[in-house]
């Protein structure tokens, strides 16, 4: 028998203020993860900047979210690195222990 899609999930959030109808494949308990994450940033947003419109606020949510998303980018792939250096390492390590390298550097 043939997998099915996974069945969209509709919840309703209120974000900042605004209700929302939210669907998506993830489950219910993961859109409204998210939803809540979403408005504790913009929450401390309008806190730094209490006289900005919720229009402006949610730009520099998105500006934040999408530099975190950038970041965790940029750290996945150091991450990617590590096997090669790792393996690098461990050949060095076994030159030195069969005394191919010598005592010197």
């Amino acid at each position: 028998m043939a997998e099915s899609a996974p069945q969209p999930q509709k919840i309703t959030k209120q974000i900042f203020g605004e209700t929302y109808t939210i669907v998506g494949e993830a489950t219910s308990g993961y859109i409204s993860e998210v939803a809540d994450y979403v408005e504790s940033r913009l929450l401390e947003l309008s806190k730094a900047l209490p006289t900005a419109s919720k229009t402006k606020l949610a730009v520099l949510c998105a500006l934040n979210l999408a530099d975190e998303l950038f970041q965790m980018k940029e750290v996945s792939a150091k991450a990617s690195e590590i096997p090669e250096l790792e393996e690098r390492t461990k050949k060095i390590i076994s030159l030195l222990e069969e005394g191919i390298i010598g005592d010197h550097f």
